[in-house]
């Protein structure tokens, strides 16, 4: 699979489909293959770019600290490095709050923006889970670390499903490029940090909002706020939906983005 230099170190991509560009930021931690259960469809309609943020999957390793607005910058320098002047942007939480940074630096960038489960700003309660985390990163297995993690990301009903969480530890435990806590730790540092709140008007994209109304890793009241800043945007919420709805309400999603994409 290709990468290209942008910037201090090389960023690992793919692209799959035909059509207008549509661009992919994943999370916290997570890289290109989070998108699993959106690309088939989508590479039916669009030519799809996913790729691994800076200190994530196959990318290379940030020589210091950063900010969601230099993960920003990254994405843009992969668009440059693939020659593609504009494109739908859709963020998953922090790659949602990198899609909010392209929207308000790089506006001529942008075609339609999906932000998904996603925030506005750090707080203290936000400050001391991601803190936790990293906690938990350095300090348990990464059995006991997956396991921890589980109730932030599905909801109590997503954990009545027969397998589903035996099947995200498995995959955890099988994830030949799962992050060392110290780079796992710099990411966090980047998503703290993060502040959009007094810029969102700055906004021009066309603009949904996806939220799940159980979300517990970024609550509603983000995607409140989102849906009153952002100039025209509508807000879109998935019921009993948790932070981790891109695979547990694929369908679901994966219809509404659509349909929010192909609108003229």
């Amino acid at each position: 699979m290709p990468k290209v230099r942008v910037g201090d170190l090389e960023l690992f991509y793919r692209e799959d489909g035909q059509g207008d560009h549509l661009v992919w930021i994943p999370g916290l931690a997570l890289d290109h293959r989070a998108w699993a259960l959106q690309i088939p469809l989508f590479s039916q309609h669009f030519r799809c770019l996913t790729f691994d943020n800076r200190d994530a999957g196959q990318s290379g390793r940030s020589p210091g600290p950063y900010t969601i607005r230099t993960m920003a910058d990254d994405t843009v320098g992969l668009m440059n490095a693939l020659a593609i002047s504009r494109a739908h942007i859709v963020g998953l939480s922090m790659g949602g709050a990198i899609a909010q940074e392209i929207a308000i630096n790089y506006p001529a960038r942008v075609g339609r923006l999906v932000l998904l489960a996603t925030y506005t700003s750090g707080d203290p309660r936000g400050a001391a889970l991601l803190n936790s985390f990293v906690q938990m990163r350095g300090r348990f297995t990464r059995e006991e670390y997956l396991r921890a993690i589980v109730p932030w990301l599905f909801s109590y009903r997503d954990c009545m499903v027969p397998g589903l969480v035996e099947s995200f530890v498995k995959k955890g435990m099988e994830d030949p490029y799962f992050i060392p806590a110290k780079v796992y730790a710099r990411q966090a540092e980047a998503v703290i940090n993060h502040f959009s709140e007094d810029r969102l008007k700055q906004i021009q994209a066309p603009t949904l909002i996806v939220a799940g109304d159980d979300d517990l890793l970024t609550p509603m009241r983000f995607a409140a706020t989102l849906r009153q800043e952002i100039p025209g945007a509508k807000l879109a919420v998935i019921q009993g939906g948790a932070h981790g709805l891109i695979w547990t309400r694929a369908e679901e999603f994966n219809d509404l983005v659509l349909s929010f994409l192909r609108e003229s």
